[in-house]
């Protein structure tokens, strides 16, 4: 609870990102894990399958990018805290209340980071795991074609 403190204001809407990231990649593990048992040719409708799997992804890269622009806005708020506080205290520096502000900033700033670093690799795991789903179905309707093309 201290680094939530710590943190300042910005480390609670980096929270809530976390959180929301956390709950897209579970969410998404289940239904890739579900979806992908079947070779995408056998389902009825591929292109709902298709748009079923791609569900949340948008959000999933929302978060990764906004992570950590909201640390930096974090980082920004912590030094113009000390900047300010090194103002109101120029006759009697107190690095002890200045390194707060510091601290503040490098917290948000490292938090950001982590959320969006882990949201990248997701990212890139479910787009690379439905980019070659498709392809493998593209690829079986190319041999199913060029199978009816042979039978003619």
């Amino acid at each position: 609870m201290s680094l939530l403190k710590q943190g300042g204001f910005f480390i609670y809407p980096i929270l809530i990102c976390s959180v929301l990231l956390v709950a897209i990649i579970a969410d998404r593990l289940l239904v890739f894990a579900n979806l992908m048992k079947t070779p995408l040719i056998r389902y009825d409708d591929p292109e709902r399958t298709v748009q079923l799997l791609r569900q949340r992804l948008i959000g999933l890269h929302t978060i990764l990018v906004i992570a950590p622009m909201l640390g930096l806005i974090g980082t920004i708020a912590g030094l113009m805290k000390s900047f300010r506080l090194l103002g109101e205290s120029a006759g009697s520096y107190q690095p002890q209340v200045i390194s707060l502000g510091v601290s503040e900033a490098l917290i948000t700033t490292a938090t950001g980071l982590i959320v969006a670093v882990i949201g990248t690799i997701s990212y890139n795991y479910f787009t690379a795991r439905l980019d070659g789903y498709v392809m493998e179905y593209n690829n079986a309707l190319a041999h199913a074609n060029r199978g009816d093309a042979d039978h003619e």
